[in-house]
């Protein structure tokens, strides 16, 4: 078991010859307060050293994309205001939903929810339609509120066994919800909006008759067990009996040494020291392949690189029999 904050800073207290305290949290002592908040710098250094993430921080993140709602509406020309929505627009909200339909462009996207029977969108309608059929579709979702990074090349769309193209540039995310060809056989996704804090995809899940899960993994932001639960846990330290997720000797460590800088002291021995023992745990964080210098023989076993994507198990290609 790791140890908790109060032992850390007992831990590194001692180490530097200096009082041990009874109690961290709402503790005065101006020792103590530095060294409280420099245990959480320690998290926040620590986290972002890693290249690929602790093991012990990585998550993973499920999205149940619903299948669209089809509801009627009346549409003018050169407006971006659609009324009479029948029966109404519950559970529609702005920035997450498209809408596809007759004299709608295809790049539409809700931008406000007026009422029940009309929303505006971000783009004008093309024509005139009177309870013309609409595919309201929600194709963006919040990440975790504990989402820092993504780990690369593990979106997958779990439905159709897919690989999820992505992340799209913005130059190509354009290309499609703007340009001439807007689909491709694979689906897109891309980070954008306010902290770049939204997971969309493309094209528009306007096609499902299912709901569509698709799943990925991330680094988590929460580095401690909050009163030592693994089932609830926080960014930063916060009660006595919290435990890091992180090493907790690398905590007392860089305690040390950024302690020592501060006070103005020759702190370059302790953070090399602490240097090397990170990049230790780094390196022993996961285990890795072995890696053969001699030629390789073929697996005897199927593997991803030798399973098509579609079609299987054949016939492939026009020219196919």
């Amino acid at each position: 078991m790791a140890l908790t904050l109060l032992q850390i800073i007992n831990n590194t207290q001692a180490e530097l010859g200096l009082p041990q305290s009874v109690t961290v949290k709402g503790n005065t002592d101006l020792t103590t307060v530095q060294m409280f908040s420099l245990a959480n710098r320690m998290l926040d250094e620590m986290r972002r050293l890693h290249p690929t993430g602790w093991s012990s921080m990585m998550s993973e993140f499920q999205i149940v994309v619903t299948t669209p709602k089809i509801l009627t509406g009346n549409v003018t020309n050169n407006s971006p205001v659609v009324t009479n929505i029948q029966p109404n627009t519950t559970g529609i909200t702005a920035n997450f939903w498209t809408l596809a339909g007759s004299q709608i462009p295809q790049a539409a996207r809700v931008l406000s929810v007026d009422n029940a029977n009309q929303v505006t969108l971000t783009m004008e309608a093309t024509g005139a339609a009177s309870n013309t059929p609409l595919t309201f579709s929600q194709d963006t979702y919040p990440y975790p509120t504990d989402y820092d990074w993504t780990q690369n090349r593990t979106q997958w769309d779990r439905s159709n066994r897919w690989e999820l193209l992505g992340p799209d540039s913005a130059q190509m995310d354009q290309w499609h919800r703007s340009g001439i060809v807007a689909t491709g056989p694979r689906r897109h996704w891309r980070r954008i909006g306010h902290l770049a804090n939204q997971f969309r995809i493309w094209p528009q899940p306007a096609e499902l008759a299912n709901p569509l899960q698709l799943a990925f993994e991330y680094l988590s932001l929460n580095a401690v067990a909050v009163h030592g639960s693994v089932t609830t846990s926080s960014q930063y330290f916060v009660n006595d009996d919290d435990q890091p997720f992180l090493d907790d000797q690398a905590i007392v460590m860089g305690i040390k040494y950024k302690f020592w800088e501060v006070k103005g002291f020759n702190f370059g021995n302790m953070k090399n020291e602490w240097l090397d023992y990170v990049e230790t745990l780094i390196a022993r964080d996961e285990g890795a392949g072995t890696l053969q210098l001699a030629k390789r023989q073929s697996p005897i076993f199927l593997s991803p690189s030798n399973v098509q994507d579609g079609f299987f198990p054949g016939p492939v290609g026009p020219s196919a029999p």
